[in-house]
């Protein structure tokens, strides 16, 4: 609107009074449960987005350099072991 003008002002005026009336007639003050849904998917949204903005960085990060070390010492495998007996609770060597 032209505010700088006698008609832009008054149109100023109007439309001001008009959305105030249409606001303060039709708007109600939400729900709780709404509410608490709009803040349950605020936070389900700002995890997606740093989730997948760690994932882009992620992949995006340039390979690390691995450092190979001698080996010192070398582990042994453990001796095989014979098969276990099984114990009945009876004494055989009467």
């Amino acid at each position: 609107m032209f505010s700088s003008t006698k008609t832009g002002h008054l149109a100023h005026i109007l439309a001001t009074a008009l959305v105030g009336q249409v606001a303060s007639n039709e708007l109600v003050p939400p729900d709780p449960d709404k509410i608490e849904n709009y803040g349950h998917l605020i936070i389900q949204a700002l995890v997606a987005i740093v989730t997948i903005w760690a994932t882009v960085r992620k992949a995006l990060q340039k390979p690390e350099n691995v450092v190979k070390a001698p080996v010192v010492g070398v582990v042994a495998a453990p001796a095989a072991v014979d098969e276990p007996t099984i114990s009945t609770g009876i004494d055989v060597t009467e």
